[in-house]
Order: C-alpha cells, then structure tokens, then sequence
C-alpha cells in the first residue's frame, strides 16, 4: 500500500507539470522546466561500487582489489507552483529495494512548508550524522537518514530552522534503508533468540529546534532534538514508551566544519514476563542482519571536517579530509561502551565521488560482523573488546 501511494504522488505530479508547456533545462537531457517557471522535474541519482578489507580473521573480506555493486539510487524531483517532490529509490546490494524518501510538499510562504509522504524523521545532525561513507553509531541507533510515513511542518528563516513532524506508524520493514525497531515478526532476516521481541513504535512526534548565526568566518548552529512515541508490544497488547532528547552544534571556521552531538534514548517496553527489557530489536529491510542495541543509552559524536579546494587537476575540484568518533554510553553498567572512528578523504570530481574510509570500531557490530554480534548490548562476543579495523573504498558517478 505505502509503494502505491508512492508511485500515485509522483504521478499526479509528473501529470500536473504536462499541463504546462515544458521545455529541456540547458546542458541536461534529463531535466524539464516549464516556459513560465512554475514547474520542473528532474531526474537524477547515483551507482556507486566498493573495495573493502576487514582485520578480523572470520571476514570473507580479507583482501582488496574486488569491486562489488553497492547501490543504485534514482532521484526524483519536481516543482509545480507552490507544490514540490523529493524522492529517492535505492537497488542495493543482493538486489534488496528500499526507499530513501519519497515526499510531496507545499510552500505555504518564504518560511513555511508542509510535507506528507515517507518523510525524514529531524532529529540532531541530519540527514547523515558523519561526514565519511561508513555510517556511524548515531545511524545504527536510529538517528540518522531515518525516514517514516507521516507529516513534517518546517518553518526557517535566517535565525531559525524549525521542524515539527508526526509518524503513525514506522516504514514497513521491506522498504527500510536505515534501521528502526521493529517486531521479530516484521523485520528481516532475523534469528530464532530474537523471536519474543515484539515492540512497535506507534505515533512517533519528533521536534527540532534550531538556532543559527552568521559569522565573518562562517555559519553556525546549536540545536535541541526530541522524540516520544508509543512503544506497542503485539504479544501482550500494551503500550511501553520511547523517548530521545539530543542536542546539536555545527560549526564552521573558514574551511573547517565541525559537528557535534549528545543524544540520550530509552525503550521502556512492556514486554511478556521472562522478555528482557534490557534490550531491543532493530532492523532494516534485510541486507543486514537485525540486531539488539541497548534498551537505554547516551550516544555522542564529534566529527571535523577540512576541505581542500584544488585548481587544475582534470575534474578534480576538492578533497574534504574528515575523522568521524562516536560513542555508546550503555546504561547498563556492566556492558562495555560501543566505539566508532572513522578517518577518511572524500574526493569530489563531479560528476564523480570518491570515499576512501578507514574505521576502527570496538564493541561495533559494523566492525566484526557476527563475532561481534553483542556489540550494541552486552559485549560478550568472540571479538568484543577488542579493537578492529575496515578500510572501504568506495567510487560514485552521479548523473
């Protein structure tokens, strides 16, 4: 059902721009404008490939030098008077489809839109919580390039960048690109010790405030997040709750960027007796396997950013040099915190991108694969506690 809702927005639009007399944007085959200016619609996306190595000795990635398909994103975009249309379709890896978003929106003035449709969920840094291509903790946890079913109001000027937005009900799993939590029954590619986690979030309300100031030296922000929502159990039929509070800050001196973060969550589920509430179940539209993360946790992130400008190297306009940390503070006590840091250049030739990462990761399920399955939570897998390492390449054409 959500797919054809999907599929009927972006076709009342397209049908509504053929209403105008359209013509070829210039230097681009795929891209159209209207004579009058009143619409538009463009057509764009990316195909990127990787090459990645993995320290640990169970990895079937041991050595460099085999590209494989990474993903296939197809942009859509539109403009119809007061009207827009942002979506994005991925093909991954294993031929999985997942929806990055996929929105319709009306300006109602300068400063305030409405957006309905499989809208991000704004919350601290977003959409991407890092500067590198390796996604971080924040992401993991649900806070980063996360999207739902649901309403977002903005409102922004140049002192204040607002959103407000409501989400009954989460993205069904098959269409999952980031991961949520979700119900053993629902998510993907699941396993048999996950079967009695059966929690849902239900009418998720999400704000975000930010405050913004211009500086001789650059743009800053320092932002307020926070989210609720019913955290539903399918076996017992009772209502727990979810909630997460960040803050935010985004700085940038000259060519610098540095962003922060402090992001405090819990899952206070209503769980059968004998379902540990100390634990809960996340997952995607099953490219990678669901996994537990701490039912209560404070995640941080710091992430610096250089960018180069280069002059007279072919396509070669810039190399922004970036380390991204994150940190996973378990309420638990006796659960070893989680670790991220990611070292990297971003090589920007359009219309080509290039990543090149190298991650450390402890008590990281991303770094480890399944012998570090208990990362998130307990931290007593074969390879917890211990620092290991990926280096990923990764080569983009966007079009």
């Amino acid at each position: 059902m959500m797919k054809k809702n999907a599929v009927s927005i972006l076709s009342l639009t397209i049908l509504a721009m053929g209403l105008s007399n359209t013509t070829w944007a210039d230097g681009s085959p795929l891209e159209w404008k209207s004579d009058d200016g009143t619409a538009s619609f463009k057509v764009g996306g990316v195909i990127r490939v990787q090459d990645r190595y993995e320290s640990w000795a169970q990895s079937s990635n041991r050595g460099m030098g085999k590209l494989d398909f990474d993903v296939f994103r197809l942009d859509l975009k539109g403009t119809y008077d007061n009207f827009y249309l942002n979506s994005s379709f991925l093909l991954q890896d294993q031929e999985f489809t997942s929806i990055e978003k996929a929105y319709v929106g009306y300006k109602f003035n300068a400063n305030n839109s409405l957006e309905a449709g499989f809208v991000y969920k704004p919350f601290a840094i977003y959409p991407y919580p890092q500067n590198g291509w390796t996604y971080h903790l924040p992401f993991f946890l649900g806070y980063g390039n996360n999207i739902a079913p649901g309403l977002n109001w903005n409102y922004t000027d140049k002192d204040w960048d607002i959103k407000f937005g409501y989400y009954p009900r989460m993205l069904e799993t098959n269409m999952r690109y980031s991961p949520e939590s979700g119900t053993y029954d629902d998510l993907k590619n699941t396993f048999p010790n996950q079967s009695a986690y059966q929690n849902e979030k239900r009418n998720q309300l999400n704000a975000r405030i930010v405050k913004k100031f211009d500086t001789t030296v650059g743009q800053q922000e320092i932002g307020l997040s926070g989210a609720v929502s019913q955290l539903h159990n399918k076996v017992t039929d009772d209502d727990g709750k979810y909630y997460a509070l960040g803050i935010h800050a985004n700085t940038n001196v000259n060519r610098w960027n540095v962003q922060g973060s402090v992001i405090h969550y819990q899952y206070d589920a209503k769980n059968p007796e004998g379902v540990s509430n100390d634990v809960t179940l996340m997952g995607t539209n099953g490219l990678t396997p669901s996994y537990f993360i701490a039912s209560e946790g404070t995640v941080s992130s710091l992430n610096v950013a250089y960018t180069l400008p280069i002059k007279d190297m072919w396509k070669l306009k810039a190399i922004k040099f970036y380390n991204d940390f994150s940190y996973l503070d378990k309420e638990r006590s006796d659960w070893s915190a989680s670790q991220m840091n990611t070292t990297g250049m971003m090589f920007i030739a359009s219309p080509f991108l290039v990543w090149a990462d190298y991650t450390w990761g402890k008590n990281s399920n991303i770094i480890g694969g399944s012998t570090n399955s208990t990362g998130y939570t307990s931290a007593t897998s074969l390879n917890s506690d211990k620092w290991l390492y990926r280096i990923n390449l990764n080569f983009g054409f966007t079009f």
